[in-house]
């Protein structure tokens, strides 16, 4: 803020604002013709609020708006007027009560706004009211006028399968070629173009960074790994990721659902027209156009892309789910996590556990029972089970939970766990010492047992060797 100082004339703030529509708003003009309005009126400008390349339309980023309105509603200002080159100036906000209700927060503080270039005074007539209330119509339909050429020009150079700003994806590279096509350089991270006749297009990147697009496609698809343990993986790695920055799961997931991977750019998606919320366009608003070969296989891009609808079951409708899930029943007569997964038209089994909170309790929702399941699938019976340990223990003459997992005819020892709360417990059932005294006194007669075994043995060969 710049401040001045004058003894003689009124005291008054300039507000200026310039987004990058036309040279003649320029800073320097503004203040050039608001210092020849206040020699002519009798104001020293004792202070500057500037907007350097904001939009009029809301009052979101404008600092200096929002300064000024706080220093007046302060109570204390160091001016009694605001000067402002025109209506436009002030604001181009589309619901123009809003720049009606800011001009009446400075004039209820007996602070006044004036329009330097403006043919009316501002001086709260009728005649007044009625201009000011047009000029703000204008100002805002000028900005929709405006959005409407340059969305309409995006569109059209996008069909040209030139990238409309933004930045560039991992494994993807920005080419500058003139207005006719004629090639240029690649650019940079956080180059631009400097001729506004000068277009961008697209370009595969590096062959190392090609090769890490493909691996993280095959993390996705054929290891079914997540998009979390994706971007772990790469980090521990020290792979590094657009600009050299760390992986996350927006940009892991960016590479992956974007048909950039499959040489389509995908423009006009969303709508953020007039400052607005961005919203979501019908696919039939979107321009895809075909700007390079391809980087992965097509058909695992598709692949990856279903998994992506999969793992969005939670925007379905329960009862949508449910009906899926039953038509595979019906088809498979029998219900399990990889069949859910596998198939085309119902969400992932993720989805049906967020919904339902297990997928036993959603199998019984269609009819399924689920038997316990062991080693590859099949359902042991108690008696089974504690038949195993027993087979064990007489071949053995002890039981661990590495012979369990060894043993071809039993399942894992988390079986046993599950079924009998533990695995002292699966011992105890099966008729063997649980205690440490139990286990102790166990081992003891096992050892006196075998060396009674051994003494035999040396007693009969003897007798053998002397009969």
């Amino acid at each position: 803020m710049t401040e001045l100082a004058s003894d003689v004339r009124t005291p008054a703030a300039q507000y200026i604002r310039m987004s990058t529509e036309h040279q003649r708003y320029s800073l320097d003009n503004q203040c050039a013709a608001i210092a020849e309005y206040a020699e002519r009126r009798g104001f020293a400008v004792v202070k500057t609020y500037a907007d350097a390349g904001k939009s009029g339309l809301s009052l979101k980023g404008r600092d200096g708006l929002k300064q000024l309105l706080t220093d007046v509603v302060s109570g204390q200002p160091s001016f009694s007027a605001i000067l402002v080159l025109d209506v436009s100036r002030w604001g181009r906000f589309q619901d123009t009560d809003q720049a009606a209700h800011y001009e009446f927060i400075c004039r209820d503080a007996g602070v006044n706004v004036h329009y330097c270039g403006e043919p009316f005074e501002n001086d709260g007539s009728v005649v007044t009211s009625i201009v000011k209330t047009l000029k703000r119509v204008m100002a805002a339909e000028y900005s929709r006028e405006l959005s409407s050429k340059i969305c309409r020009a995006h569109i059209q150079q996008a069909r040209l399968g030139f990238k409309q700003g933004g930045p560039a994806l991992f494994g993807i590279t920005r080419f500058l070629v003139s207005q006719d096509g004629t090639p240029r350089f690649l650019l940079g991270p956080g180059e631009r173009k400097g001729l506004n006749s000068d277009r961008v297009v697209f370009m595969p990147g590096p062959q190392n960074e090609l090769k890490i697009v493909r691996r993280i496609f095959r993390m996705f698809v054929v290891q079914k790994r997540s998009i979390a343990d994706i971007a772990k993986r790469l980090n521990d790695e020290n792979i590094p990721s657009t600009d050299g920055a760390l992986w996350s799961r927006a940009r892991v997931k960016s590479v992956l659902q974007s048909e950039l991977m499959i040489g389509y750019y995908v423009f006009n998606r969303t709508n953020h027209k007039m400052k607005k919320p961005v919203s979501r366009n019908p696919p039939d608003l979107w321009v895809r156009t075909r700007v390079m070969e391809p980087i992965v296989n097509p058909k695992i891009f598709a692949r990856a892309q279903r998994l992506f609808r999969l793992r969005r079951g939670y925007q379905l409708r329960e009862p949508d789910m449910i009906a899926s899930l039953k038509r595979l029943f019906r088809e498979k007569k029998r219900l399990s996590q990889a069949m859910i997964n596998e198939c085309p038209y119902t969400p992932s089994s993720h989805a049906y556990w967020a919904h339902f909170g297990s997928l036993p309790a959603l199998y019984r929702t269609v009819g399924f029972m689920c038997p316990p399941t062991g080693q590859r699938g099949r359902y042991y019976s108690d008696d089974e089970l504690l038949n195993g340990i027993r087979r064990l223990h007489a071949k053995f003459g002890f039981v661990t939970m590495a012979l369990i997992n060894a043993a071809s005819g039993l399942p894992k020892y988390k079986v046993f766990t599950k079924r009998f709360g533990s695995i002292v417990n699966a011992y105890g059932l099966a008729g063997f010492p649980t205690t440490k005294s139990e286990r102790i006194a166990a081992a003891r007669q096992r050892a006196s047992a075998r060396r009674e075994n051994k003494e035999v043995v040396a007693v009969s060969a003897e007798e053998a060797r002397h009969p």
